[in-house]
Protein backbone atom coordinates (compact mmCIF):
# COMPACT_ATOMS: atom_id res chain seq x y z
CA UNK A 1 0.00 0.00 0.00
CA UNK A 2 0.83 3.42 -0.62
CA UNK A 3 0.61 5.00 2.66
CA UNK A 4 0.89 9.26 3.40
CA UNK A 5 0.95 10.18 6.66
CA UNK A 6 0.42 14.24 7.79
CA UNK A 7 1.69 14.36 11.25
CA UNK A 8 4.48 11.97 11.07
CA UNK A 9 6.93 14.15 12.95
CA UNK A 10 4.79 13.70 16.18
CA UNK A 11 4.62 11.89 19.04
CA UNK A 12 2.11 9.28 17.63
CA UNK A 13 3.43 9.76 13.57
CA UNK A 14 7.05 8.52 15.01
CA UNK A 15 5.41 4.92 15.89
CA UNK A 16 3.01 4.77 12.96
CA UNK A 17 5.38 5.34 10.46
CA UNK A 18 8.15 3.03 11.96
CA UNK A 19 5.06 0.24 12.32
CA UNK A 20 3.91 0.99 8.81
CA UNK A 21 7.15 0.44 7.28
CA UNK A 22 8.16 -2.66 9.70
CA UNK A 23 4.62 -3.95 7.16
CA UNK A 24 6.31 -2.77 4.09
CA UNK A 25 4.14 -0.57 3.10
CA UNK A 26 6.17 2.06 0.86
CA UNK A 27 5.79 5.24 3.44
CA UNK A 28 5.65 8.90 2.14
CA UNK A 29 5.58 11.50 4.89
CA UNK A 30 4.33 15.40 4.95
CA UNK A 31 7.32 17.41 7.09
CA UNK A 32 7.26 21.05 7.09
CA UNK A 33 11.08 21.82 7.09
CA UNK A 34 14.35 21.39 5.26
CA UNK A 35 15.75 19.46 8.34
CA UNK A 36 13.07 17.10 9.35
CA UNK A 37 13.17 16.59 5.53
CA UNK A 38 16.95 15.50 5.70
CA UNK A 39 16.42 13.35 8.96
CA UNK A 40 13.27 11.30 7.60
CA UNK A 41 15.09 10.70 4.23
CA UNK A 42 17.99 9.36 6.26
CA UNK A 43 16.01 7.16 7.98
CA UNK A 44 14.86 5.85 4.80
CA UNK A 45 11.42 7.51 4.20
CA UNK A 46 10.31 8.81 1.28
CA UNK A 47 8.82 12.83 1.86
CA UNK A 48 7.82 15.98 0.62
CA UNK A 49 8.02 19.77 1.90
CA UNK A 50 4.60 21.17 2.10
CA UNK A 51 2.44 22.83 4.98
CA UNK A 52 -1.62 21.74 5.53
CA UNK A 53 -2.31 25.40 5.89
CA UNK A 54 -1.16 26.50 2.28
CA UNK A 55 -3.43 24.61 -0.45
CA UNK A 56 -0.55 25.00 -3.37
CA UNK A 57 2.41 22.84 -0.93
CA UNK A 58 0.38 20.02 -1.11
CA UNK A 59 -1.64 20.31 -4.80
CA UNK A 60 -1.08 17.00 -7.02
CA UNK A 61 1.40 15.51 -3.76
CA UNK A 62 -0.94 12.66 -2.98
CA UNK A 63 -2.22 11.32 -6.16
CA UNK A 64 -0.62 8.28 -5.83
CA UNK A 65 -2.41 7.96 -2.30
CA UNK A 66 -3.92 4.93 -1.93
CA UNK A 67 -4.06 5.34 2.14
CA UNK A 68 -3.54 8.98 3.66
CA UNK A 69 -3.26 9.02 7.49
CA UNK A 70 -4.33 12.44 8.54
CA UNK A 71 -2.26 13.38 12.10
CA UNK A 72 -1.44 16.78 11.24
CA UNK A 73 -2.46 19.16 14.28
CA UNK A 74 -1.40 21.90 17.04
CA UNK A 75 -1.80 19.66 19.69
CA UNK A 76 -1.14 21.84 23.41
CA UNK A 77 -3.04 23.64 25.83
CA UNK A 78 -1.03 27.08 25.28
CA UNK A 79 -0.22 28.91 21.91
CA UNK A 80 0.49 32.74 22.40
CA UNK A 81 -1.84 33.19 18.74
CA UNK A 82 -4.51 30.76 19.44
CA UNK A 83 -5.91 31.29 15.80
CA UNK A 84 -3.03 29.25 14.94
CA UNK A 85 -5.15 26.12 16.12
CA UNK A 86 -7.71 26.77 13.56
CA UNK A 87 -5.60 28.13 10.81
CA UNK A 88 -3.67 24.55 11.17
CA UNK A 89 -6.13 22.07 12.75
CA UNK A 90 -9.50 23.04 10.99
CA UNK A 91 -7.94 24.72 7.90
CA UNK A 92 -5.42 22.25 7.36
CA UNK A 93 -7.62 19.52 7.30
CA UNK A 94 -9.87 21.35 5.48
CA UNK A 95 -7.34 21.73 2.47
CA UNK A 96 -6.19 18.37 2.80
CA UNK A 97 -9.72 17.11 1.97
CA UNK A 98 -10.45 19.23 -0.56
CA UNK A 99 -6.65 18.28 -2.10
CA UNK A 100 -7.97 14.44 -1.85
CA UNK A 101 -11.34 14.84 -3.36
CA UNK A 102 -8.93 15.17 -6.79
CA UNK A 103 -7.52 11.90 -5.82
CA UNK A 104 -8.37 8.22 -6.16
CA UNK A 105 -7.45 7.76 -2.70
CA UNK A 106 -9.28 4.31 -1.00
CA UNK A 107 -8.97 5.48 2.44
CA UNK A 108 -8.44 8.37 4.60
CA UNK A 109 -8.13 7.87 8.96
CA UNK A 110 -8.12 11.17 10.37
CA UNK A 111 -7.01 11.22 13.87
CA UNK A 112 -9.24 13.27 15.60
CA UNK A 113 -9.37 13.09 19.76
CA UNK A 114 -11.41 12.37 22.86
CA UNK A 115 -11.38 16.67 23.20
CA UNK A 116 -13.81 17.10 20.20
CA UNK A 117 -16.16 14.19 21.53
CA UNK A 118 -15.75 15.17 25.26
CA UNK A 119 -19.20 14.69 27.50
CA UNK A 120 -19.78 17.18 30.61
CA UNK A 121 -17.53 15.91 34.06
CA UNK A 122 -18.92 12.75 34.95
CA UNK A 123 -20.37 11.84 30.96
CA UNK A 124 -18.82 8.97 29.37
CA UNK A 125 -18.82 9.60 25.72
CA UNK A 126 -18.55 7.32 22.71
CA UNK A 127 -19.13 7.77 18.89
CA UNK A 128 -22.29 8.71 18.80
CA UNK A 129 -21.45 11.53 21.14
CA UNK A 130 -21.70 15.46 20.26
CA UNK A 131 -19.83 17.97 22.53
CA UNK A 132 -21.79 20.40 23.98
CA UNK A 133 -19.61 23.46 23.35
CA UNK A 134 -18.77 23.68 26.74
CA UNK A 135 -15.14 24.10 26.21
CA UNK A 136 -12.37 24.28 28.38
CA UNK A 137 -9.33 25.04 25.40
CA UNK A 138 -8.86 26.21 22.45
CA UNK A 139 -7.31 22.91 21.11
CA UNK A 140 -10.48 21.01 22.18
CA UNK A 141 -12.80 23.77 20.43
CA UNK A 142 -9.91 23.37 17.23
CA UNK A 143 -10.75 19.92 17.20
CA UNK A 144 -14.26 19.91 17.16
CA UNK A 145 -14.69 21.93 14.57
CA UNK A 146 -12.25 20.01 12.55
CA UNK A 147 -14.13 16.96 13.10
CA UNK A 148 -17.16 18.92 12.30
CA UNK A 149 -15.92 19.50 8.90
CA UNK A 150 -14.36 16.18 8.09
CA UNK A 151 -18.28 15.01 8.91
CA UNK A 152 -19.28 17.26 5.85
CA UNK A 153 -16.71 15.22 3.20
CA UNK A 154 -18.08 12.06 4.94
CA UNK A 155 -21.49 13.13 3.94
CA UNK A 156 -19.48 13.77 0.52
CA UNK A 157 -18.83 10.52 -0.02
CA UNK A 158 -14.95 10.61 0.68
CA UNK A 159 -13.87 7.15 2.18
CA UNK A 160 -13.08 8.55 6.13
CA UNK A 161 -12.62 6.71 9.39
CA UNK A 162 -12.44 8.77 12.10
CA UNK A 163 -10.51 7.99 15.62
CA UNK A 164 -10.70 9.63 18.62
CA UNK A 165 -8.04 7.94 21.44
CA UNK A 166 -7.57 9.67 25.16
CA UNK A 167 -5.25 10.74 26.40
CA UNK A 168 -1.93 8.59 24.56
CA UNK A 169 1.07 7.51 26.90
CA UNK A 170 3.88 5.29 26.02
CA UNK A 171 7.83 5.38 25.56
CA UNK A 172 9.16 9.43 24.90
CA UNK A 173 6.20 10.59 26.80
CA UNK A 174 7.45 14.05 28.32
CA UNK A 175 3.54 15.42 27.57
CA UNK A 176 1.54 16.43 30.62
CA UNK A 177 1.16 13.11 31.76
CA UNK A 178 4.16 11.78 31.65
CA UNK A 179 5.71 14.47 33.63
CA UNK A 180 3.48 14.24 36.17
CA UNK A 181 4.39 10.30 36.64
CA UNK A 182 8.26 11.13 36.73
CA UNK A 183 7.43 13.50 39.33
CA UNK A 184 5.42 11.28 41.50
CA UNK A 185 7.93 8.35 40.61
CA UNK A 186 11.06 10.78 41.84
CA UNK A 187 8.98 12.53 44.72
CA UNK A 188 9.40 15.56 43.14
CA UNK A 189 5.20 15.96 43.48
CA UNK A 190 4.18 15.61 47.22
CA UNK A 191 0.35 16.56 46.59
CA UNK A 192 -2.36 14.75 44.50
CA UNK A 193 -4.24 17.02 42.27
CA UNK A 194 -7.60 16.91 40.81
CA UNK A 195 -8.39 13.78 42.41
CA UNK A 196 -11.85 12.81 41.13
CA UNK A 197 -11.58 13.41 37.77
CA UNK A 198 -11.14 10.93 35.47
CA UNK A 199 -8.22 10.15 32.20
CA UNK A 200 -9.24 8.39 29.28
CA UNK A 201 -6.23 6.72 29.15
CA UNK A 202 -4.27 4.69 25.86
CA UNK A 203 -0.90 3.09 25.54
CA UNK A 204 0.69 4.59 22.19
CA UNK A 205 1.22 0.57 20.79
CA UNK A 206 -2.78 0.19 21.40
CA UNK A 207 -3.15 3.37 19.34
CA UNK A 208 -0.77 2.14 16.53
CA UNK A 209 -2.80 -1.45 16.66
CA UNK A 210 -6.01 0.20 15.96
CA UNK A 211 -4.86 3.08 13.32
CA UNK A 212 -3.50 -0.27 11.31
CA UNK A 213 -6.73 -2.61 11.95
CA UNK A 214 -8.59 0.47 10.71
CA UNK A 215 -6.76 0.21 7.42
CA UNK A 216 -9.36 -2.63 7.01
CA UNK A 217 -12.13 -0.52 7.96
CA UNK A 218 -15.50 0.95 5.97
CA UNK A 219 -15.08 4.10 5.42
CA UNK A 220 -17.81 6.04 7.50
CA UNK A 221 -16.54 4.09 10.35
CA UNK A 222 -15.93 5.81 13.82
CA UNK A 223 -13.85 4.52 16.63
CA UNK A 224 -12.64 5.63 20.31
CA UNK A 225 -9.72 4.49 21.81
CA UNK A 226 -9.25 4.26 25.14
CA UNK A 227 -7.70 2.12 27.69
CA UNK A 228 -8.95 2.70 30.61
CA UNK A 229 -10.96 5.49 32.42
CA UNK A 230 -8.94 6.09 35.72
CA UNK A 231 -9.36 8.48 38.24
CA UNK A 232 -6.37 10.86 38.69
CA UNK A 233 -5.81 9.69 42.12
CA UNK A 234 -6.12 6.39 40.88
CA UNK A 235 -3.02 7.19 38.69
CA UNK A 236 -1.01 8.55 42.21
CA UNK A 237 -1.95 5.37 44.34
CA UNK A 238 -0.39 2.91 41.04
CA UNK A 239 2.90 4.98 40.23
CA UNK A 240 3.62 4.68 44.06
CA UNK A 241 2.75 0.79 44.55
CA UNK A 242 4.54 0.51 41.43
CA UNK A 243 7.84 2.20 42.39
CA UNK A 244 7.06 1.03 46.16
CA UNK A 245 6.69 4.53 47.67
CA UNK A 246 4.80 5.73 49.83
CA UNK A 247 1.23 6.71 48.80
CA UNK A 248 0.25 10.72 48.60
CA UNK A 249 -2.45 11.31 50.61
CA UNK A 250 -2.58 15.31 50.73
CA UNK A 251 -4.40 17.21 48.06
CA UNK A 252 -3.56 20.13 46.35
CA UNK A 253 -6.81 22.68 46.98
CA UNK A 254 -7.86 23.82 43.76
CA UNK A 255 -7.65 27.59 44.42
CA UNK A 256 -3.68 26.62 45.31
CA UNK A 257 -4.11 25.53 41.51
CA UNK A 258 -5.78 28.69 40.10
CA UNK A 259 -3.09 30.73 41.55
CA UNK A 260 0.25 29.17 40.47
CA UNK A 261 -1.70 29.01 36.79
CA UNK A 262 -2.38 32.40 36.25
CA UNK A 263 1.12 33.29 38.49
CA UNK A 264 2.83 31.28 35.71
CA UNK A 265 0.92 33.44 33.06
CA UNK A 266 2.19 36.78 34.35
CA UNK A 267 5.98 34.70 34.21
CA UNK A 268 5.22 34.14 30.83
CA UNK A 269 3.96 37.62 29.86
CA UNK A 270 7.27 38.73 31.03
CA UNK A 271 9.86 36.22 29.71
CA UNK A 272 7.58 35.31 26.35
CA UNK A 273 7.88 31.35 27.28
CA UNK A 274 5.40 28.91 28.00
CA UNK A 275 3.68 28.69 31.05
CA UNK A 276 4.14 26.23 33.06
CA UNK A 277 0.65 25.09 33.81
CA UNK A 278 -1.62 26.98 31.24
CA UNK A 279 -4.75 27.32 32.36
CA UNK A 280 -6.49 26.07 30.11
CA UNK A 281 -5.11 23.03 31.01
CA UNK A 282 -5.42 22.67 34.20
CA UNK A 283 -9.25 23.34 33.42
CA UNK A 284 -9.09 20.48 30.92
CA UNK A 285 -7.66 18.37 33.79
CA UNK A 286 -10.20 19.71 36.37
CA UNK A 287 -13.21 18.77 33.67
CA UNK A 288 -11.42 15.31 32.87
CA UNK A 289 -13.10 12.97 30.24
CA UNK A 290 -14.43 9.62 30.18
CA UNK A 291 -14.88 7.62 27.06
CA UNK A 292 -16.06 4.24 25.96
CA UNK A 293 -13.92 2.18 23.73
CA UNK A 294 -16.37 -0.80 23.86
CA UNK A 295 -17.46 -0.56 20.05
CA UNK A 296 -13.46 -0.56 18.52
CA UNK A 297 -13.03 -3.65 21.05
CA UNK A 298 -15.68 -5.60 19.51
CA UNK A 299 -15.29 -4.66 15.59
CA UNK A 300 -11.47 -5.50 16.12
CA UNK A 301 -11.48 -8.24 18.64
CA UNK A 302 -9.10 -5.89 20.60
CA UNK A 303 -8.29 -6.09 24.16
CA UNK A 304 -6.66 -2.54 25.26
CA UNK A 305 -3.81 -2.52 28.45
CA UNK A 306 -5.55 -1.22 31.56
CA UNK A 307 -4.07 1.61 33.54
CA UNK A 308 -2.11 -0.54 35.75
CA UNK A 309 -0.12 -2.48 33.11
CA UNK A 310 0.01 0.83 31.15
CA UNK A 311 1.81 2.64 34.15
CA UNK A 312 4.01 -0.24 34.63
CA UNK A 313 5.22 -0.19 31.02
CA UNK A 314 6.10 3.70 30.66
CA UNK A 315 7.89 3.36 34.35
CA UNK A 316 10.01 0.53 33.49
CA UNK A 317 11.17 2.46 29.75
CA UNK A 318 11.71 5.83 32.67
CA UNK A 319 13.87 3.59 34.89
CA UNK A 320 15.89 2.30 31.78
CA UNK A 321 15.99 5.70 30.52
CA UNK A 322 17.05 6.66 33.87
CA UNK A 323 14.18 9.66 33.84
CA UNK A 324 13.65 8.13 37.03
CA UNK A 325 15.95 7.77 40.35
CA UNK A 326 15.33 4.12 42.36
Amino acid sequence: MNCFVTGATGYVGNFLIERLKKESHNVTLLVRNKTDLDFYISRGYDCFLGDLRFPDTIKNKFNNADIVFHLGNIATWWLRNKNDYFETNVNGTINLLNELEKTSVKKIIHVSSVAAIRQPKGIMADENSVHKKDFESTYSKSKYYAEKEVNIFVDKGLPIIILNPGVITGPNDFKTFGKTVIGIANKKIKEKFCPDSYIPLVHIDDVVEIMIQSMKSKPKSKYVIVGENIRISDVFDYVCEIMQIPKLNSVTPQWKLYLVSYLSHLFSFFNRQRPKLPIEGLKAIMIGAMADSSKSCNDFNFKYMNAKKILSKIIEWYREKKYIND
